[in-house]
């Protein structure tokens, strides 16, 4: 008998009992915040607004506005798509302090500056605001063409909520190199 055969029956059992024994243990505790009480209502974003073309290098920022009555939001669920092929990621943008009520700012999307490919590509964003109640908010979309320069200032609106930066999301962009379907990270 090998010494790998004696090695395999000694810790066989011990990972059996190590795997029946994992279901024993709970999830760590809750934060004290997530303990309050959760309101009936859900969710909703109020308005929004993202330039429809950018030049690649630049990071496309959306802006939105979302409240909830209850004061119990948690996260803005971000999910990110590139048309046209199969890349695609879901994010959550944490509320903390204030912003659990009512909150207006922005999002940030880096985009990448690396031209490796001719023409341009859209990139579709869906924003919903989670509550700890489970509620979603009505779903807000926008797309923007990279690679074309910027046509629409942003209104005076929303100037002021450049100050209030939600958070950043991290996309993965499939650029497509010579058909093989390369996936370059964003940083480097």
């Amino acid at each position: 008998m090998k010494c790998s055969d004696h090695i395999f029956r000694l810790l066989a059992p011990l990972g059996l009992i190590g795997l029946l024994v994992s279901g024993c243990f709970t999830q760590g505790a809750r934060r004290a915040d997530e303990a309050l009480p959760t309101g009936l209502h859900p969710p909703r974003i109020q308005t929004s607004f993202a330039v429809s073309n950018l030049w690649f290098g630049k990071t496309w920022e959306i802006f939105v506005e979302g409240e909830d009555p209850d004061g119990d939001m948690d996260y803005i669920w971000v999910e990110v798509s590139q048309l046209g092929g199969n890349m695609w990621s879901n994010h959550r943008v944490y509320l903390e302090g204030d912003r659990k009520a009512h909150f207006k700012g922005v999002i940030h999307l880096p985009t990448p500056s690396l031209l490796s490919r001719s023409g341009w590509q859209t990139l579709r964003a869906v924003l919903r605001i989670h509550d700890r109640a489970n509620h979603y908010s009505n779903p807000v979309t926008h797309e923007v063409e990279l690679g074309r320069p910027t046509r629409t200032p942003v209104p005076a609106q929303w100037k002021a909520a450049r100050a209030q930066r939600l958070g950043t999301v991290f996309f993965d962009f499939d650029l497509d190199r010579d058909g093989d379907h390369e996936r370059i990270p964003l940083l480097r």
